[in-house]
């Protein structure tokens, strides 16, 4: 048998991989839509396992083949892309769309790269789905901190309104009476200006739950928005001082060298120092400068909010 020879240009055999990924991939598709077809209509009558048997498919690597074509098969921004990719995405959390994902351009943390599903490898899309699923949980947590506070508000308002009836049925019988004592009157205006105590401290909760709905979008935007800046400013520092680092290991005894990586860790510790008081003035916790031995590696350390260690 003749074997078909390959090029020894590696920018075609680059675009030959590439290319036999994409059909791995719309192949996923397809299988995933016969997968589907095949259990929905029952063809195996009630043998489904077993006839994943013939097939050489494990009942979980079916049910992945399925969500992929039911989350992709039909999107043309998916069916370029190769296997490994589209069974990451599947996890993605359920809120978000997928064909945007897949279009827009997202941080990769390690490196502060901008790029799309498309330019990034599988390792750099774990990476942007891992932050992605953390962003959530943090964005779910505040949500569900803000029901309960509103919910707080609710219960408040509520006691407010019905410790208000009575309040108001009590007026209205002391307005009603004949006759009204000195007592009575004294009474009466008691209730009236609890009544009005009542009322402001209604309306207060009512304009605070108001405020909390219009502001709660805008936190839980900032709050992504802080994580992005901060897993960018990290991965731009540890891309450019590995980067750096691999340059200094080429001149490591020349005397500017030296008094380069001298003066910018000096200036780097001052960039540090100065940033973390206006963070710990902004949080209302210290984050401390450690040393961590002779290395003269840093760490920055908040036990609450932020934890960041150089060389990590």
């Amino acid at each position: 048998m003749n074997e078909l020879a390959l090029s020894t240009d590696l920018q075609v055999i680059t675009a030959e991989i590439n290319s036999y990924k994409q059909i791995a991939g719309q192949s996923v598709f397809e299988i995933g839509k016969r997968l589907k077809h095949v259990k929905e209509h029952d063809l195996v009558h009630g043998q489904w396992e077993t006839w994943l048997e013939s097939v050489d498919i494990a009942p979980r690597t079916a049910r992945a083949f399925i969500q992929a074509f039911e989350q992709f098969g039909n999107r043309q921004t998916s069916t370029a892309l190769p296997t490994g990719k589209i069974f990451e995405l599947l996890s993605l959390p359920e809120s978000i769309d997928r064909a945007e994902f897949i279009e827009q351009e997202h941080i990769v943390p390690s490196t502060g790269e901008s790029k799309t599903v498309d330019e990034m490898t599988v390792k750099e899309l774990r990476e942007v789905k891992k932050a992605l699923q953390a962003a959530e949980k943090a964005a779910a947590e505040a949500e569900k901190r803000a029901k309960q506070a509103e919910a707080a508000r609710q219960l408040a308002i509520q006691q407010h309104s019905e410790q208000q009836e009575k309040l108001l049925a009590q007026i209205d019988e002391l307005k009603k009476r004949k006759g009204r004592s000195k007592e009575d009157e004294e009474q009466l205006g008691r209730l009236i200006k609890e009544n009005a105590e009542l009322t402001a401290a209604k309306r207060r909760l009512e304009e605070e739950m108001a405020e909390r709905s219009l502001t709660m979008e805008k936190q839980l935007h900032d709050l992504r928005k802080l994580q992005e800046a901060l897993n960018k400013t990290r991965g731009v520092v540890e891309s450019s001082l590995g980067t750096a680092l691999a340059h200094l290991a080429a001149i490591p005894d020349n005397k500017e060298a030296i008094e380069t990586v001298t003066i910018f860790w000096r200036n780097l510790l001052k960039t540090l120092e100065r940033n973390r008081k206006d963070l710990s003035e902004l949080i209302g916790t210290e984050l401390e400068v450690l040393g961590s031995g002779t290395d003269g590696n840093r760490r920055v350390r908040s036990a609450t909010v932020i934890d960041i260690e150089a060389g990590e």
